[in-house]
């Protein structure tokens, strides 16, 4: 058994017992099961005979984002949870996919998947936006002229740790980094 069904007979198994335990319940215990029940079906917009229903298949929407790289990491995290290599879906606009063919087990591992990694995929490309500027501008070596402005002497003159991993990134940056150069170009007008 893989670990997605694993993981799936698990979950049902649970939700089978609190949906026992609202059913059946003492006090506080039953209506305490129906609102975790609630809350998880309303967290991933399922209903309970969805979930218990594992062969039910519904068609689903997703707003992935604008870029194909979204699309790219979508069909990642697709074939991750279902095993299928295909995706089937009807884009309903740049940023919209829908008609995805998934169980409500599926479904709810596809979102909570994907959208965890859209976020932590997002801080990668914000942290290497910003490595790869500061290798393109120590490659090209346009600094701003410091030795004039008297906040930054005052900066320089506190120590600051060296933080050598940035360091180092930064290098193997640089080396990745095109070689094209700016070269100024001297206007000349013919004189007649």
């Amino acid at each position: 058994m893989s670990n997605n069904k694993q993981s799936f007979e698990s979950i049902k198994s649970k939700l089978r017992k609190l949906q026992a335990l609202a059913e059946k319940g003492y006090n506080g215990e039953a209506e305490a099961a129906k609102r975790l029940l609630d809350k998880l079906c309303k967290q991933y917009g399922v209903s309970l005979e969805d979930i218990l229903d594992r062969e039910k298949k519904n068609c689903y929407r997703f707003e992935i984002g604008k870029g194909k790289v979204w699309l790219d990491l979508f069909m990642q995290c697709y074939v991750n949870v279902t095993g299928s290599k295909e995706l089937q879906y009807i884009r309903e606009s740049s940023s919209i996919i829908r008609g995805v063919e998934l169980t409500a087990y599926q479904f709810a591992e596809i979102s909570n998947l994907f959208f965890w990694h859209k976020a932590n995929l997002k801080k990668d490309f914000e942290k290497t936006q910003r490595l790869v500027f500061e290798a393109y501008v120590q490659k090209h070596r346009i600094f701003r002229d410091r030795s004039n402005d008297p906040k930054d002497a005052e900066e320089e003159q506190e120590s600051k740790p060296i933080d050598l991993a940035r360091l180092r990134a930064i290098l193997a940056m640089m080396d990745n980094l095109n070689d094209n150069h700016y070269h100024k170009m001297i206007e000349t007008n013919d004189l007649q």
